[in-house]
């Protein structure tokens, strides 16, 4: 009985941490409203992690990847706030403060692999609203993807270096 009160109390604190107000009517009273976009890639390792040392320049990024360099919506509800929509989708910031936020999501690896996805950790700096996109090597898309954060990175594969504007 004890171990069951445990869990249920330990579960219940997890989850009021994580429940910071996601709605959408949350989402249009935002005071925090960027555009970022990736001005150019630094090739670390390919795919089946040999290293490398490619730079990719904007024009080639819009002329052959320009789904990576379409410009992407962030919205946060306040300065204080974890609560966070990229392109209108609920997102819980990893840090945020006066200087900048964080925060990490993860892709399909859509003719990579069935089975495997990148994380992308993402951190927007106040200051000069620069933007870094690290994004991983391929993973197992399964429980062992959870052993990664901010604190123990997967191995990184390539960085996206952007700048956001501010919106209205």
């Amino acid at each position: 009985m004890k171990k069951l009160f445990s869990t249920i109390l330990v579960l219940g604190l997890l989850l009021s941490g994580c429940s910071e107000n996601k709605s959408e009517s949350n989402r249009k009273k935002s005071t925090i409203k960027l555009s970022c976009v990736m001005k150019k890639a630094h090739v670390v390792k390919k795919f089946d992690g040999t290293d490398v040392d490619i730079w990719i320049d904007e024009k080639y990024l819009k002329e052959n990847l320009s789904e990576l360099v379409r410009p992407i919506i962030i919205e946060i509800f306040d300065k204080g706030s974890h609560a966070s929509w990229i392109d209108t989708q609920p997102n819980l910031l990893h840090s945020h403060n006066e200087q900048g936020f964080s925060y990490m999501n993860e892709s399909n690896t859509s003719g990579q692999g069935k089975g495997l996805i990148n994380l992308h950790y993402i951190s927007v700096d106040y200051k000069n609203l620069k933007f870094i996109n690290e994004m991983s090597l391929l993973i197992k898309n399964d429980d062992s993807k959870y052993e990664f954060g901010f604190q123990n990175k997967a191995k990184i594969s390539t960085i996206g270096y952007g700048s956001c504007d501010r919106l209205k």
